[in-house]
């Protein structure tokens, strides 16, 4: 083995990052690497999306792209780090699923070629950086000096196989989608996202879908749970989407791919009145395997469609927030939510300074947490919160004394609106 120091990479305690690789594809790079070299190539591929994402934002544009990314990093690391660690050198002869998959969604979204390869420069820069570091570790003085020449050459090397094979699989699939249909219902959509002029008869002759009507937006993505993960990603989420669309009786449907696992979809519905929407559907439809659902409220037109859509995108904000494992998401719950959190730092700050020590974490303070604050929201009726908690009274009566003697006397003695909207900010924010 040319170089047994990379076998004995460990991560920092202190930048804990989870592999995004799914674990089957990652059994293949744990036997021959180990588990402790994975973690740091989770670490270094996060740390290196982090820098692309800052130097080149357009690489983000959501969780799904931002995801697309870290997977993309993650594998080139653990390819490195193959290269690196086999007995002869190697040569790169084809990219990763997750780099091609990356390559094909930069071209999808109309990303410039130039600034895909500036974030591969970025990346490989950050990753001789971090390579570096391990070797003033783990190689004896006096071997260091040619142990990072030997990995510079090599990592030079593998930079510009890697540029050169994303560069094809990029114009390749730019020229493919340019000419395909999807394009053009994608190019359609972003123009009525945006809130640009769009022909109400030209967007439903191209779209096969009547823009007229009121629609109900859903953003739609798979979580990773569930058994049903053998099946292709888009096939689940056209299955719920189908699913969705019968139990909203809608009378047209609209689903648009967004990214590897995430899709959008509109629904044609019969009117604008959403309440107890999202209880209905929960009360009709089996949770979706490995599916989770935002929606946003129905609105009529074309401006309908946007409005929907970008409130459901709302919802699927603060879905990702918090660590419920609720399925579906829908705007007008987590509406309050998400007008504050829009910056989730400073909501953070807030429900500190409001809550004190009732903002800590742990299964005992959120119950008092959440006993408080259904007790407040129910204009403070014991009994009222009691059925709902479905716990008995006596138990509200403890909890709510307690709850209120952890928090701030500057909170107690001021604005009672700010403590109901910080009880309900911990509902969704992590502690």
């Amino acid at each position: 083995m040319t170089r047994p120091w990379i076998l004995r990479l460990q991560p920092d305690p202190h930048r804990a990052a989870d592999p995004v690789t799914p674990p089957a594809a990652l059994a293949g790079t744990s036997g021959v690497l180990g588990a402790g070299p994975v973690q740091w190539a989770a670490q270094a591929g996060e740390a290196i999306a982090g820098e692309i994402l800052e130097q080149v934002p357009e690489h983000g544009g959501g969780r799904g792209p931002v995801t697309t990314l870290r997977r993309s990093t993650e594998s080139a690391v653990l390819a490195a780090l193959h290269l690196l660690v086999a007995d002869a050198p190697r040569r790169i002869t084809a990219l990763t699923g997750e780099t091609r998959e990356g390559c094909r969604e930069f071209a999808r979204r109309g990303i410039p070629l130039d600034l895909v390869l500036r974030g591969v420069r970025l990346g490989h820069a950050r990753l001789a950086h971090e390579l570096a570091a391990t070797v003033d570790e783990h190689v004896p003085a006096g071997r260091r000096l040619t142990e990072l020449r030997q990995v510079n050459d090599l990592l030079f090397a593998y930079a510009d196989a890697h540029a050169s094979m994303m560069a094809e699989e990029y114009i390749a699939e730019r020229d493919r989608w340019r000419g395909s249909d999807e394009a053009a219902r994608r190019a359609l959509v972003d123009d009525v996202l945006a809130g640009r002029p769009v022909d109400a008869r030209a967007a439903a002759r191209r779209l096969h879908y009547d823009t007229s009507r009121t629609h109900l937006a859903a953003v739609l993505w798979c979580d990773g749970t569930g058994t049903d993960g053998a099946r292709p990603a888009a096939e689940r989420l056209h299955r719920a989407a189908t699913a969705l669309a019968r139990a909203l009786t809608a009378t047209g449907m609209l689903l648009i791919p967004a990214h590897t696992s995430t899709a959008w979809a509109w629904f044609s519905v019969a009117d604008e009145d959403s309440a107890g929407l999202a209880a209905h559907l929960r009360h009709t439809l089996d949770r979706p395997e490995g599916v989770r659902v935002a929606i946003g409220p129905p609105a009529p037109g074309v401006p309908g469609m946007r409005r929907s859509h970008l409130s459901a995108l709302q919802a699927e904000r603060i879905a990702h927030l918090g660590r419920s494992g609720e399925w579906l998401w829908d705007h007008r719950e987590v509406r309050l939510a998400a007008l504050a959190t829009a910056d989730p730092e400073h909501a953070h700050w807030f429900v500190q300074d409001v809550l004190g020590p009732l903002a800590s974490d742990g299964d005992r303070v959120r119950d008092l947490r959440e006993t408080l604050r259904t007790y407040l929201a129910a204009d403070r009726s014991l009994r009222t919160a009691a059925e709902l908690l479905h716990v008995a009274r006596n138990t509200v009566t403890y909890r709510v004394r307690r709850a209120e003697e952890l928090l701030p006397a500057a909170t107690t003695a001021g604005n009672p609106l700010e403590l109901r909207l910080a009880l309900e900010l911990a509902r969704h924010l992590p502690a």
